[in-house]
Formats: C-alpha cells, sequence, structure tokens
C-alpha cells in the first residue's frame, strides 16, 4: 500500500482533514487531546462557578448541567477542528460524541461512589485516579467512536494506478 508522500494528507480510515493547527505545534494526538480537555476542564469549572453566581438561586444540578452542556458543546468543535480535524456527518459525530462523554460521566460517578462510599476510599484521591482512567478510554472512544471515518472505497482506477507506482 503506497504511503502519503504529504504529511498534510487525511489519515484514510479515521480523519478526513489534513491535521488540524494545534496538532501542527504539538504534533502528538495524545497530548493535543490532554490539553484541550484539560483546557475544557478550567472553562466548564470556570463556567460552573459563573452561573451559580449570577443565579444564585438555580439548584446544584442546573447549574452542574448548564456548564456540562456548554462545555460539551464547545469542546466538541475544538476536538473537532483542532485534534481530530474531520468533516462532514456533524450530527452523527455530536451524538456519537454526547453518547462518549455521558458514559464516561456515569462510570465515573458510579466508581466514585464505589471507591469512596463504598470501599472508603478518600474521595479526592479517588475522583483522581478515576479520571486518569477515563481520560484514557474517553481518547480511544472519540478516536475510534465519535470521530471515526469509514475508509475511502478504493476504485479500480485507483487500485491500478496505485499498483503500478
Amino acid at each position: 500500500m503506497k504511503q502519503p508522500e504529504n504529511s498534510e494528507e487525511a489519515v484514510k480510515g479515521i480523519h478526513s482533514g489534513p491535521r488540524g493547527p494545534l496538532l501542527k505545534i504539538v504534533k502528538d494526538e495524545r497530548v493535543a487531546f490532554v490539553l484541550v480537555g484539560g483546557a475544557n476542564t478550567v472553562f466548564s469549572t470556570g463556567l460552573f462557578v459563573a452561573v451559580a453566581w449570577l443565579y444564585p438561586g438555580l439548584p446544584s444540578p442546573v447549574v452542574l448541567s448548564i456548564a456540562f452542556v456548554v462545555s460539551l458543546v464547545a469542546v466538541f468543535f475544538v476536538y473537532r477542528k483542532l485534534v481530530f480535524r474531520v468533516k462532514g456527518h456533524f450530527w452523527l459525530d455530536l451524538g456519537r460524541f454526547t453518547l462518549v462523554n455521558l458514559t464516561m460521566f456515569f462510570t465515573n460517578m458510579a466508581l466514585l461512589l464505589v471507591a469512596h462510599e463504598v470501599l472508603g476510599y478518600p474521595q479526592i484521591p479517588s475522583q483522581i485516579a478515576i479520571t486518569c482512567v477515563t481520560v484514557i478510554i474517553n481518547y480511544f472512544g472519540h478516536k475510534y467512536f465519535s470521530f471515526r471515518r469509514s475508509p475511502e472505497p478504493v476504485s479500480p482506477k485507483k487500485a491500478t494506478e496505485e499498483s503500478t507506482t
């Protein structure tokens, strides 16, 4: 199989566009993923604080839900354009992205409940350990599910051209 000569070419089967601007600087998709996720965590936390401060009468679950939804949509666009660099399938990608994030949210909740409430481990170290595990799972979920693309079908003409080069 012919390897792409230009590093700007798409990675067939996963990405459909050239490397994003962040990957031109960082070079490693995993590091870019963690940087964007970390920035999103700061953004989401700041948003939670801002909404809670602006609307002190709102119940905590409502404030958390607002921060979660806004940051989910924002980070979706950032991952889509700067990390995984895909085009098309917008609603499918958003649905899959949301599914992965909700799965990780509920997994985190369940693991924290077991670790802290059932097993008696300290809450903060438990949450930090769980976060490390869920970030790794989240990366693979987004790379191979949320933003996955089917391999481009090879036409008979293209196959002939590739086999002669």
